[in-house]
């Protein structure tokens, strides 16, 4: 089989631990070349994965015709710039999520994406963990075959912890980091823009969730955010049933996050683990009432979302199909962001 030739855009702490080893251990790809502005970082990381080829910009790896896909793992900000210029020179893009910090960022990239005929994917890990996987058949065969009755009500809850779970760490120099822009939507009051670009970094991923689970979300009924409070809650209508979204933080030594979704005799619930515990899947239950009363745990495989994500967006090039997170379904995520932190600006009189 011919193997993808891949380029690697930003050496940090994600792209280090989180993302390159699966490319550089994958029996499809070849990492090709490296692009990463921090030269003597770029230069340690190469020689430590054998990758043959360095840069010191994007837009170096955007002329080199070997190179067919390029993960980009850069700062929010950053996603839709590189993003465009490497599908503008004929690169499938997988991105990391959120995919863009603005609506019209956003609708480039999928616009760039289709005029260049090359796949987008956004890093929506979760999307591939097994146990995730597992919990979507479940909730799809129970809504058409009825067993538990209708969705009535979801609640999807994430006040974070321990992320990280003392994965490693990372080779590193004693080089500054690149300046870096951060770029909020346009209409939002300056003010506002830290409080957006932190929700959209994490919680996009829950939104994210729900829409994988559920469908797409109607309108958004209500939202709280204010600074005042360390929580936010957030009201999405789905048509037939609500969903709540609770976001804080908390100094855990887990991770706080879960979906559970209630039907009308029983419900499944998600708990997704911290996002760098290796080959750890979501933890799935079934519960079925009525005459039932029974409790399932179904299991899934020791796996990493993170790995069978790389493993995706490979064979995606290679046998032609499109992502499970396109960009085209993620630019909906952006879309309830900024619908999100709209609604909240214009009932408080604040837009």
């Amino acid at each position: 089989m011919k193997k993808v030739k891949l380029g690697f855009v930003g050496a940090g702490y994600m792209g280090q631990l989180a993302h390159l080893p699966h490319y550089i251990e994958s029996e499809i790809c070849e990492v090709v070349a490296l692009a990463e502005t921090r030269t003597r970082l770029a230069r340690l990381v190469a020689e430590k994965y054998r990758i043959p080829k360095v840069y010191s910009s994007h837009l170096e790896l955007c002329q080199d015709a070997d190179i067919e896909a390029v993960v980009e793992i850069t700062a929010d900000s950053e996603h839709a710039p590189v993003a465009i210029d490497l599908m503008k020179a004929g690169k499938h893009v997988l991105t990391e999520k959120p995919m863009a910090t603005t609506l019209e960022d956003a609708r480039k990239m999928v616009q760039t994406a289709k005029a260049k005929g090359v796949k987008l994917m956004v890093g929506y890990m979760k999307r591939y963990d097994p146990g995730v996987v597992k919990a979507k058949e479940i909730i799809d065969a129970l809504r058409q075959s009825g067993e538990l009755g209708a969705i009535t009500y979801v609640r999807s809850h994430c006040f974070g912890g321990d992320w990280i779970c003392n994965i490693g760490q990372p080779i590193s120099t004693d080089e500054p980091r690149p300046e870096r822009k951060r770029k909020a939507p346009s209409w939002l009051p300056p003010e506002w823009s830290d409080s957006f670009l932190g929700f959209n970094n994490v919680f996009c991923h829950n939104i994210n969730l729900l829409r994988f689970f559920l469908g797409e979300v109607r309108k958004v009924d209500f939202v709280e955010l204010s600074k005042e409070l360390k929580a936010k809650v957030v009201v999405l209508n789905f048509g037939d049933f609500l969903a709540t979204l609770e976001t804080g933080w908390i100094s855990a030594d887990h991770w706080e996050e879960e979906t559970k979704i209630y039907f009308e005799h029983g419900w499944v619930e998600v708990k997704t683990p911290p996002p760098l515990l290796r080959n750890v899947p979501a933890q799935v239950e079934v519960y079925k009432a009525g005459k039932i009363q029974e409790l399932v745990y179904p299991r899934s495989p020791w796996e990493w979302a993170f790995k069978r994500m790389s493993e995706h967006f490979l064979e995606c090039i290679t046998k032609d199909r499109a992502p499970n997170s396109t960009g085209s379904d993620s630019l909906k995520d952006v879309e309830l962001m900024e619908e999100i932190f709209r609604s909240y600006l214009v009932r408080k009189g604040l837009l």
